[in-house]
């Protein structure tokens, strides 16, 4: 759950076509997985040099809470602080990253034993590859591509553009852009989304299907951009 939950991503950017600011926002969805209600909600705040980029998600009596501190240079993000924290799925686990892009390396506050040493300068964490893989898409970018500090070892994204779609979503009717992340050809696990650059390129779908053949998918329930409503008409 932990993997499926970590997807969800492409947050939201600046009001600008090609963005390489950001805004405060917050954005809530639905979603079931294995027939359970899970609401999610993902915070952007801060401001250039200092955001924060938080996500939480509950059911029953489970719970995942992560944060990621970065900074926005240019529409170049740069992480300096990650923290995941999981309650209530089997065992309780927590990780602790540090980045230190002057020395290349990544510390991993919870386990030294796994530090990452000479890592790449544009090394991101598993929430802020998520904000740099939207405004990279606001800006027209076709090489997707991210390295990602998981806490054991660095691991390589690929994602690639299929078109545009228009959802019917609990907000009404929007266009959005499909995107889907390119794996291993023998691989059985499929992730799609859509974003709506109309709707500062947020997230307004994520589907996910599992090896064994389950499937995982958010909704947007409503967002807001600077403290105000967005919705179908704007």
């Amino acid at each position: 759950m932990r993997i499926l939950i970590s997807s969800l991503f492409f947050l939201l950017l600046s009001s600008q076509s090609i963005a390489s600011q950001l805004e405060p926002f917050k954005a809530t969805y639905t979603a079931r997985y294995n027939g359970i209600s899970v609401t999610a909600t993902r915070e952007l705040t801060g401001q250039e040099g200092n955001w924060r980029l938080d996500f939480s998600t509950s059911a029953l009596f489970a719970s995942i809470k992560e944060y990621s501190r970065f900074t926005n240079q240019d529409g170049s993000i740069t992480p300096y602080h990650y923290e995941y924290r999981r309650k209530g799925l089997g065992r309780d686990r927590g990780t602790i990253l540090s980045f230190e892009p002057d020395k290349n390396m990544v510390l991993n506050v919870s386990n030294p034993e796994r530090d990452m040493e000479n890592v790449s300068p544009n090394i991101l964490d598993k929430l802020s590859y998520q904000m740099q893989l939207a405004l990279d898409v606001a800006s027209g970018k076709e090489n997707l591509q991210y390295e990602v500090a998981d806490g054991k070892k660095i691991r390589k994204y690929t994602f690639a553009q299929e078109g545009t779609e228009i959802l019917k979503t609990p907000m009404g009717k929007v266009e959005t852009i499909k995107v889907r992340r390119v794996r291993d050809a023998d691989s059985e696990r499929e992730t799609t989304v859509w974003i709506a650059p109309k709707w500062n390129y947020a997230l307004v779908k994520l589907v996910q299907l599992e090896e064994n053949g389950k499937k995982y998918q958010i909704t947007l329930k409503n967002l807001t951009i600077n403290g105000k409503t967005v919705g179908a008409g704007q």
